[in-house]
């Protein structure tokens, strides 16, 4: 048996106070193939993902954009000033696009994966709250990450160059 939430109510224990206005993009998302306009996840992608708590998402952020560097240090591959950041600019437009509908997704396996574990509404309900939300402390750890990236990978381009 099953913990029975409805999937309102499970959506929104889990987003938080922020419900309504995800709800209505997720909406219009629906009805155009996926896309809705995120301003925070077009100006600050990574944080967003860490303050939504999509960690995993944002791993592999990381690892997209370091791919670039590190390629460039090991290969010498040097590019054109006027390519030199696609990649940041082409995952800002996409997460701006796309933001929503991949948080909808980690909101839907997450609501899944707790329904599946637990029996009891209640401790669904907590489990949503808890693994939902926001976290500020998400936010911090992605900065220390980004600085430590930044930290890492000046060193290693000066090697190879």
């Amino acid at each position: 048996m099953k913990a029975i939430i409805s999937d309102e109510a499970a959506f929104a224990v889990f987003v938080g106070s922020r419900f309504p206005y995800y709800r209505d993009r997720w909406q219009v998302a629906a009805a155009h193939n996926g896309m809705a306009w995120n301003w925070a996840a077009f100006f600050f992608g990574p944080f967003w993902m860490a303050y939504r708590r999509m960690y995993w998402q944002v791993g592999v952020y990381a690892i997209v954009l370091c791919a670039e560097p590190v390629l460039h240090a090991l290969f010498h591959v040097q590019m054109p000033d006027v390519l030199a950041r696609p990649l940041a600019y082409a995952m800002a437009l996409v997460l701006g696009f796309y933001g929503n509908q991949l948080y909808r997704m980690h909101a839907e396996s997450t609501i899944r994966r707790l329904r599946d574990y637990h029996w009891s509404p209640e401790v669904v309900n907590d489990s949503l709250a808890r693994c939902g939300r926001t976290s500020w402390p998400g936010v911090a750890a992605m900065a220390l990450l980004i600085a430590v990236m930044l930290v890492s990978l000046r060193p290693l381009a000066r090697l190879v160059a």
